[in-house]
């Protein structure tokens, strides 16, 4: 066997190393442009998402460079969801050879940065992703808390698994955790009432997700004059601000915070745990919550 190798070996290098030039140079100059059209209606075909990229290229460090990707409902191309200047991916070659689309991806968005892989096994879609330095202020989130200005950088990861079922995406079971830094609230209004403009704002928050139901296994915010806390579960809605929720909620006031709202506050939750918080259930919708006291 040694002598075969010794006799062979450099043979089968070379063959070797020249089906890897070759596969390189295929993956350098494939035309990309020309058939991502095709590729994305087959990938994206009955699902209620249409995806279109301005032009794709390869890299020589083996990353595919899309740039100017748009996610926008089916149907209506200017209703966009989600826009990026660019989007890096890098298939995994090994998983393509045994029939699995698999690769990871990292790009930029709302002022931070997003990476992670995706695994596409049947009608399975298994999504890990992390992000960094996202930044609060730049959310959609106006619907949700109109006027309000909120400020901070949000970290965190995700995994979870999503089947297609048809025209539909049925989220599967997965976990998310969030941290933020540097927070900022100002403008703030539930139901009328303006709550005091904070900063120095920390949190972290660890989050269950199974098919259309969250629940907050914990959720935690504290500033220098404020403590919060939620646990409980949300239903999600086809439209995100009629999601029902059915939390528990407990806050704290500290500092001149509380010299200045701790009788009204006392006025109007009664029940006190052990450690000083006020205790209450949050109900009603994402977009109108309603406390239950």
């Amino acid at each position: 066997m040694r002598s075969l190798l010794k006799k062979y070996g450099k043979y089968a290098g070379y063959a070797l190393f020249t089906l890897l030039m070759i596969v390189y140079f295929l993956f350098l100059t494939f035309p990309y442009d020309a058939v991502k059209d095709r590729y994305l209606a087959q990938q994206t075909a009955g699902l209620p998402y249409h995806v279109s990229i301005r032009n794709i290229r390869a890299t020589p460090l083996l990353w595919i460079r899309a740039s100017g990707v748009d996610l926008a409902r089916a149907g209506n191309s200017h209703a966009s969801i989600l826009k990026l200047g660019e989007l890096r991916i890098r298939p995994s070659l090994f998983r393509l050879l045994t029939g699995t689309l698999a690769f990871r991806g990292k790009t930029s968005l709302y002022g931070g940065r997003v990476g992670g892989r995706v695994e596409k096994n049947g009608g399975a879609l298994m999504l890990s992703l992390d992000w960094k330095n996202i930044e609060l202020e730049q959310l959609p989130l106006k619907t949700l808390l109109s006027g309000a200005k909120l400020g901070g950088e949000l970290n965190g990861e995700m995994d979870l698994t999503v089947r297609i079922q048809g025209s539909r995406i049925v989220p599967g079971k997965g976990m998310l955790k969030v941290r933020l830094a540097k927070g900022s609230a100002a403008k703030v209004q539930v139901k009328g009432f303006a709550v005091p403009d904070l900063k120095g704002i920390t949190g972290e928050g660890n989050i269950t997700l199974a098919q259309k139901r969250i629940t907050v296994d914990s959720l935690d915010l504290k500033a220098d004059l404020l403590s919060l806390g939620l646990q409980g579960k949300m239903n999600i809605a086809r439209r995100l601000s009629g999601s029902p929720l059915n939390l528990k909620a407990r806050i704290k006031l500290s500092g001149s915070l509380a010299s200045q709202y701790q009788p009204m506050l006392a006025g109007f939750l009664r029940n006190r745990d052990k450690d000083g918080f006020y205790v209450f259930s949050i109900r009603g919708t994402l977009g109108s919550p309603r406390l239950s006291l």
